[in-house]
């Protein structure tokens, strides 16, 4: 094999694994986008509860005493459908950087890859 098409393959070589790094890096800033935006949701909902929570509050102190107990089990209700949608983010989440771990084990073994093979080919040079 002549010098350029050694220098060609190595080229192309070194050119997937620079695709591939971009494509794991632009995943993983994929990811740590979507969990802000988890967070913020989060956030938000946990806010919206509060508030949800105070409503019933104020009702209960306020209503008639053969309206409490309905009020009571909307409120109940309520919490209880809050900490369900609250264990699905978290499992979101979790999954994420679980995503996240796993994309970055790859990049860590791409560059592995990469490195070998610049040794490699830096001592098929020298001892050429």
């Amino acid at each position: 094999m002549s010098e350029v098409q050694r220098q060609q393959v190595f080229d192309q070589k070194n050119y997937k694994f620079r695709i591939c790094l971009e494509q794991l890096q632009e995943d993983q800033l994929a990811i740590r986008k979507e969990q802000r935006y988890i967070e913020e949701q989060q956030e938000e909902f946990f806010q919206l509860q509060q508030q949800e929570q105070a409503a019933y509050d104020f009702v209960l102190g306020n209503c008639e005493a053969e309206e409490r107990a309905f009020f009571e089990e909307r409120g109940e209700e309520s919490l209880h459908l809050a900490k369900k949608a609250q264990r699905e983010f978290d499992k979101q989440l979790l999954q994420l950087k679980k995503d996240e771990r796993t994309l970055f084990d790859q990049e860590e073994n791409l560059k592995a890859d990469q490195q070998a093979f610049w040794k490699k080919s830096e001592a098929k040079e020298n001892g050429a």
